[in-house]
């Protein structure tokens, strides 16, 4: 027994120092670089590809039998452009474990790779790699069944200690639209690789393309194969990312969590996910399914509130400059991802801002077409918080500030909104803008084929509400916006006060508005607007501006020319009307119709019932880019005189100026047109007053003669008495 052992130890001590012999030999006496030749043949004919093998081939014994390639190049064809290059590659076995018919790698490492592709309007440069002739159809290769079985006993589970990829390249370019990206320090380590063990990887990469966008990838994972069920798994898997180029500040961004592909039931689950960008943190799981059919979204994230500004500053961009400071402390979002195949939907979704809080349901319903929807309600918000810090703005001596040059630049991005498919609702419960209060808000908006919409626009402010509707047709490159509005029993007094900056107007306002405009500029949309709107005022009052001293100014230069008219006004001082102390004029009821037309709000009607029964009338105009504006009024005053001449009459005022300017300078008499109306008045009633001096002459005639007629009448009365009584006296 002894023996026969002693015997077996030599036989394969016999055959391994054989092996070794063998090995030594073929790797000492056979150069490998006399097969550089042949290599470069058969990829010139096999692929298409000039191989230059610039470096050496060499073998390795020990303790792995393997193959080492330095420097060598690729080119597809006869391009001098280089396609691939590497600069050095090892491959190797270990020696002793193939005497038991176990396969053990050794290290795979691989330096230098580099890759250049390119796509033309041709196609890409990688496109013409393959062979140029067709092996025939009855060249068949034929497996004996023991060649199977040979082949199956090899079929071992093969470990590799390492596999290293570094200092490798990938540069695509596409010549037509511009593309260039490059991904260096392209760097890969994996140990123990195996098919039926997870085994751990690391990698890193730089991308850069022609935007200047920089992004530097570090991952940590560990790598599970299930070939038999296509099932691959990355459990842990951390990934750190900077992103540069996009921010003052790169992005740092860090992801943890554990990823299982099932490739074969189209499923991708994502659990325990943790990401952290500019110190927010999100939290979730996360699973996709139907990959080769309908995708479909399942799952949860959360985001931890934050600072706005901190992330800002995270990354180097400036703070939101906000007028309240404790605006944008406190900023969450958690939604559950749900919905059809074929979309990513947010229901239910909360977004928290603050004091406010936004929920709903948001997402996008085809991922075709990216058509995207959101059904949502704003609790409330106060809108001024939000916005910048009011600034103060230099007082300017002038009666009317310089109107800015309107610009030409394109205000809409046409493509992008043709691309726009939309459907929207948002309600507002309560909202604060600009110190206005609005409640009860609805907004319906939709946007497709590049028809724009706000379907709906309504609420409840100031003690009134609101409602109007609009589109923007950017089918075409000059895009077409309409603006409708209804406006009923609002107080006015706030929003020429937020609009203007001054207390101007007070009263209830009802306005119906329909404008048009066209065009994608500044310049374009003003120059091109067209519209009407009808406005009325109910119990308002015009501060800064008093029409009965405008009235009275007036009369007293026609006074002043005209004295004799002084007895038909009464309250007269010394021939002339007192000012009245206030400098406001009371509105009971307005109603006017506005034209707008070539940057000119033509004012066609105006007609208002002011205090003490006054009537205004007039029409003029405002130009709404520069402010300036000029009205002709007609003014009737019943209580200045009992005189119908003078109470009935209508008056010439004239308001002119600009917007900017002071209202006490707005309105003034037509000094011309007072004293053409005196000479006038002196006229009609000297004529008045002597027709009626000729009535009572007429008056004084008529009584007169009829005090005659009586006269005679009864003188004639007093002869027939007598003559009767003289001929009674003769008869006796």
């Amino acid at each position: 027994m002894a023996r026969a052992a002693r015997i077996v130890l030599y036989v394969l001590i016999g055959l391994f120092a054989l092996l070794a012999i063998t090995i030594f030999v073929i790797t000492r006496l056979i150069d490998p670089n006399s097969f550089k030749p042949q290599i470069t043949e058969l990829a010139r004919e096999q692929a298409n590809i000039a191989l230059d093998i610039q470096g050496d081939l060499g073998w390795t014994f020990w303790p792995s039998l393997g193959v080492s390639v330095g420097r060598t190049e690729a080119r597809v064809g006869d391009d001098e452009e280089l396609f691939a290059a590497i600069d050095e590659a090892r491959l190797g076995v270990a020696v002793w474990p193939l005497l038991f018919r176990r396969v053990e790698m050794d290290a795979i490492t691989l330096d230098g790779l580099e890759l250049n592709l390119i796509e033309t309007e041709e196609g890409g440069n990688w496109e013409r790699i393959g062979g140029t002739e067709t092996a025939p159809e009855d060249d068949v290769t034929v497996t004996s069944p023991e060649q199977e079985e040979d082949a199956a006993a090899l079929d071992i589970p093969v470990k590799i200690p390492l596999v290293s990829v570094s200092n490798s390249r990938l540069r695509y370019r596409n010549l037509v639209d511009g593309t260039d990206i490059t991904v260096e320090h392209l760097n890969l380590r994996a140990r123990d690789v195996q098919l039926d063990e997870p085994f751990p990887i690391s990698a890193s990469l730089r991308y850069q393309d022609q935007d200047d966008v920089r992004i530097d990838l570090q991952l940590e994972t560990v790598l599970g194969l299930d070939l038999d069920n296509n099932v691959y798994t990355l459990d842990p898997l951390r990934l750190d990312t900077s992103i540069g180029g996009i921010t003052a500040n790169p992005i740092q961004i860090r992801v943890d969590n554990r990823i299982e592909a099932a490739l074969d039931e189209g499923r991708i689950s994502v659990r325990d996910l943790v990401l952290d960008a500019a110190g927010i943190r999100t939290r979730g799981e996360l699973e996709i399914t139907g990959l080769d059919d309908a995708l479909t979204l399942r799952g949860q994230l959360d985001t931890e509130p934050f600072a706005a500004n901190d992330a800002l500053r995270a990354i180097g961009e400036a703070p939101i400059e906000t007028s309240d400071p404790n605006a944008l402390r406190r900023v969450g979002f958690s939604a559950t991802l749900s919905g059809p195949a074929n979309s990513v939907m947010l229901d239910p979704l909360t977004i928290t801002l603050d004091d406010s809080s936004i929920t709903g349901k948001a997402g996008i319903t085809d991922l075709d077409t990216l058509a995207m929807m959101f059904d949502l309600a704003l609790d409330r918000i106060n809108v001024d918080g939000y916005l910048p810090p009011s600034e103060e703005v230099a007082e300017d001596d002038s009666e009317s500030a310089a109107a800015r040059p309107l610009s030409e630049d394109p205000i809409l991005p046409l493509e992008a909104l043709r691309e726009l498919t939309l459907t929207g609702k948002l309600a507002i419960g309560q909202m604060a803008m600009m110190g206005l209060d609005a409640r009860d808000v609805q907004v319906e908006v939709s946007a497709a084929d590049g028809l724009l919409r706000l379907r709906r626009a309504e609420g409840k402010t100031l003690e009134g509400g609101f409602r109007a509707d609009a589109s923007l047709d950017a089918r075409t490159d000059t895009p077409v916006t309409t603006f409708n509005a209804t406006v009923s029993t609002v107080q006015i007094h706030p929003i020429l006060q937020a609009l203007m900056g001054e207390d101007l107007f007070r009263g209830l306002f009802d306005m119906n508005a329909e404008f048009r405009t066209t065009g994608n500029s500044e310049k374009a949309m003003f120059e091109n607007a067209t519209g009407t709107m009808t406005l009325g005022l109910t119990d308002a009052l015009v501060r800064g501006v008093n029409l009965h001293n405008t009235l009275t100014s007036g009369l007293n230069d026609m006074l002043g020319n005209y004295q004799a008219l002084a007895q038909f006004i009464p309250g007269t001082e010394d021939g002339r009307l007192p000012r009245e102390l206030r400098e406001d004029t009371e509105i009971l009821d307005l109603d006017s119709r506005i034209r707008l037309a070539d940057m000119i709000a033509t004012v066609e009607r105006l007609n208002a019932d002011l205090d003490r029964g006054a009537k205004v009338s007039g029409n003029g105009w405002l130009n709404i880019h520069n402010s300036d504006f000029d009205f002709t009024l007609r003014m009737r005053a019943p209580e200045i005189s009992s005189q119908p001449r003078i109470s009935e009459r209508e008056w010439p005022l004239r308001c002119a100026g600009n917007l900017a300017g002071s209202p006490a300078r707005w309105c003034l008499p037509s000094s011309q047109a007072f004293r053409d109306a005196g000479r006038e008045l002196v006229a009609r009633l000297a004529s008045d007053q002597l027709g009626i001096d000729r009535e009572r002459v007429q008056e004084e005639r008529e009584r007169a003669e009829e005090r005659v007629r009586e006269e005679t009448d009864r003188a004639q009365e007093q002869l027939r008495d007598r003559a009767r009584d003289q001929l009674d006296r003769l008869r006796r």
